[in-house]
């Protein structure tokens, strides 16, 4: 069942501990490991970092994943946006909350909230303390489907990654029955720059 790139491994007996598996991941996004050739410019994904999320789409590559009135949308955000704005397009990672091996993104603005997944949209809501929730709210990094920057699988629904589409944030598959399964431009709309937080 686990999910990403293997790196390096040993075999052991027993199950580690949630810190063991912090420590690991932390040491090997330390080591500069990096599935695709741009990395993750200015950002990273060790938890209690802060990042923002941006767009690698031709022509939309100023727009940023944030929240507004609860939904997570792109917008254009620029050192020229309001302090608001930029708060709410700065997410701290965490550890997954399903899988320590994923990554789950709390708002900075609105601490305990999560980007979690409902009906397929995104939307910024309070972490309940359930299982569901916490398998909606964990995303998996692998390498840009684009060739560059990070995708994002959900956790629950692996074939399924973070997507813009018109300018609202889902978890898409590359075609589907849904309009923002669109496989037109799918790989550039579900690869992101993790960037240096806005706020």
């Amino acid at each position: 069942g686990a999910r990403g790139t293997f790196y390096e491994g040993v075999m052991t007996s027993g199950y580690p501990t949630d810190a063991t598996e912090n420590a690991v991941q932390a040491n090997i996004v330390a080591a500069g490991y990096s599935t695709s050739g741009t990395g993750t410019p200015g950002g990273t994904l060790t938890p209690g970092s802060s990042i923002s999320l941006r767009a690698t789409t031709s022509g939309y590559t100023d727009r940023y994943i944030r929240h507004y009135e609860d939904d997570a949308i792109t917008s254009v955000i620029t050192s020229s946006s309001s302090t608001l704005d930029k708060n709410d397009a700065t997410w701290i990672v965490r550890s997954g909350l399903a899988s320590s091996s994923c990554v789950s993104f709390e708002s900075r603005n609105y601490p305990g909230d999560f980007l979690r997944h409902q009906n397929y949209q995104l939307h910024r809501q309070p972490n309940d303390g359930s299982s569901l929730f916490a398998s909606d709210a964990t995303f998996c990094p692998q390498a840009g489907k684009s060739g560059q920057g990070t995708s994002f699988a959900s956790y629950n629904f692996p074939t399924r990654f973070i997507r813009h589409y018109n300018n609202v944030v889902y978890i898409a598959s590359n075609g589907g029955s849904n309009t923002f399964d669109n496989a037109t431009a799918w790989n550039a709309d579900v690869s992101w720059i993790v960037s240096q937080p806005w706020a």
